[in-house]
């Protein structure tokens, strides 16, 4: 039987899944294995905060202009990351096209102007999606000395990604011919071409998480979103595989210890039996998301620290090193 594609055949890989699911520490750690790779790797998040960067190191910072997120080592490129916001892209975008700021100013500066572009309904994303089509068109074009092989866009979360991406058709039935519609279709062409792009859902091993990844594979299908893999996040270790019934046995005992050494026993048990529980939940999870969604699956660790940083951005990617 053929293998399935590897997540890191695609040029532009979409991660998006439930809020709180860990899309964008997924999303940081796939950069990391494709780094190692040897791909040079662009993130793209969207909006005014930031949490790629934090990701890779306390006080970096990429903004608009990007940054660089890690140091290259013999092999490995480096990675970087751009927060992208709809100002900023409409600003770049309209000097791409009139080529100096003073008419930029005059016209889209102007209070009447910005009271209808803040009104206009989807602009916003047109916007971004323009920028990331245009990033992505630099990256491919085989006449352009292209920086990056990679690009990654952390998206925004299920519904709100799914309206999103459905920004550029909007547009094109809105403006049937003219250069807005060939703009839109150009960036359609590309989140909908599964020859370029992969379109990711991540959840954790949750009832509700597991339900809005399948209910999410199934809109984002219907519309068109060429399908990715599912990486099933958080999933707790298997610390105690094949000793269940021993921890079962050393619980059964009658009453309640007296000396501090049994009771400290006691409890390592108890906390043991806990952990048994929560893998067999989270096993529960994921046999759910196999029969839910027909995708291939990637299973990362749950990683037992207060925050993501490199150390734990190194160990996920390790996890998806067979990807």
């Amino acid at each position: 039987m053929e293998s399935a594609p590897s997540l890191l055949d695609k040029s532009l890989l979409i991660f998006s899944g439930k809020g709180g699911a860990g899309k964008s520490t997924v999303a940081a750690a796939t950069a990391v294995a494709a780094a190692r790779r040897g791909k040079r790797v662009l993130i793209v998040e969207i909006g005014d905060q930031e949490r790629i960067p934090s990701l890779f190191g306390p006080g970096k910072r990429s903004g608009y202009a990007g940054g660089q997120l890690s140091t290259p080592q013999p092999g490995i490129p480096p990675i970087w990351s751009m927060c992208l916001t709809a100002p900023e892209a409409l600003h770049e975008f309209a000097l791409r096209s009139v080529k100096f700021d003073l008419f930029y100013e005059a016209v889209f500066e102007n209070p009447v102007m910005r009271f209808f572009t803040a009104a206009a309904p989807g602009l916003d994303e047109l916007t971004i999606m323009g920028k990331i089509e245009f990033l992505h068109r630099e990256m491919v074009a085989p006449a352009s000395q292209a920086r990056f092989d990679l690009l990654i866009f952390d998206a925004p979360a299920t519904g709100q990604g799914l309206a999103f991406f459905k920004v550029p058709l909007t547009a094109m039935r809105m403006a049937r011919v003219g250069p807005l519609h060939a703009k839109a279709e150009r960036m359609w062409r590309l989140i909908a071409d599964p020859g370029h792009t992969a379109f990711n859902i991540v959840t954790l091993p949750e009832e509700m998480s597991v339900n809005e990844a399948i209910d999410f594979h199934r809109a984002s299908t219907e519309m068109g979103l060429p399908p990715g893999k599912v990486i099933v996040n958080g999933i707790y270790p298997a610390f105690f595989s094949g000793d269940e019934a021993a921890l079962t046995r050393a619980r059964e005992s009658d009453g309640v210890p007296a000396d501090l050494s049994a009771r400290i026993a006691r409890a390592a048990v108890d906390a043991a039996l806990s952990a048994v529980a929560c893998r067999h939940s989270h096993m529960e999870m994921v046999a759910k998301v196999a029969d839910g969604l027909p995708l291939e699956r990637l299973e990362l660790p749950l990683l037992f620290c207060p925050r993501i940083g490199p150390d734990q951005l190194a160990t996920l990617a390790d996890s998806l090193d067979g990807l």
